[in-house]
């Protein structure tokens, strides 16, 4: 049987296409996107129901897969696409910057941001630098909780000796607060920094990456970590 939303899809995936997503309200962005994982039902009503659910489309995509997969018309297929997008769009913002030289702070911290991306829980994540700045090796080193991570010095150096480098940025993340380093933070960077100078190793920068946005411990003069 012909889908009966056959042509209004047709015509939203147009306008997509013509105009992109600047005039789509929230609920027809869902609705867009579920066209490809919800062949033959009415994608608009899930869309406001989503919303009405979550708040908000960041809302959505953070929800669990094991809500999403049992929420009334998306299934599994609708629910892994969900999933997929959040991590689609780390993987295209990471690989974006991924062979620019890391020489300026504009380039570390969209690098980084896109680094942390859906990821709900703090990491440390150490970025492993050639002599021109170019990336070697960007690895999550330590998994924290929701409010704290732990510096690892051992699998830091490890890390590092393991790439064969001596210029590291390190970065952590604040999934439920702001991008403001905390009073613990800048104290274990301090000591993280002498102790990374003993071994010949040179920490250029600590990223530190929140909900409303990113700070870079180096531009923002909490100490200098060229001294």
């Amino acid at each position: 049987m012909k889908n009966i939303h056959e042509g209004h899809r047709k015509r939203l995936k147009q306008l997509f296409l013509e105009n992109g997503l600047s005039t789509f309200a929230n609920h027809t962005i869902l609705e867009l996107l579920l066209f490809y994982a919800v062949p033959r039902q009415d994608t608009n009503e899930i869309a406001h129901e989503l919303l009405n659910e979550y708040k908000t489309v960041s809302g959505v995509f953070n929800a669990p897969f094991e809500e999403l997969v049992n929420f009334k018309g998306l299934g599994e297929n609708g629910a892994t696409l969900i999933k997929l997008i959040p991590q689609l769009l780390s993987v295209y913002t990471i690989s974006s910057n991924a062979n620019s030289p890391m020489d300026n702070v504009k380039i570390v911290c969209e690098y980084f941001q896109g680094c942390f991306i859906g990821v709900k829980t703090e990491q440390l994540r150490v970025c492993c630098l050639d002599d021109n700045l170019n990336i070697i090796s960007c690895s999550v080193v330590q998994d924290g909780g929701v409010n704290a991570v732990p510096i690892n010095v051992r699998k830091i150096v490890e890390n590092t000796y393991r790439s064969n480098c001596s210029l590291i940025i390190i970065a952590h993340n604040h999934p439920n607060g702001t991008a403001m380093p905390s009073d613990a933070d800048i104290m274990a960077t301090r000591q993280l920094l002498n102790i990374l100078q003993s071994v010949g190793i040179k920490l250029l920068d600590h990223i530190v990456v929140g909900r409303d946005g990113v700070v870079s411990m180096k531009n923002t003069g909490y100490f200098n970590i060229y001294e």
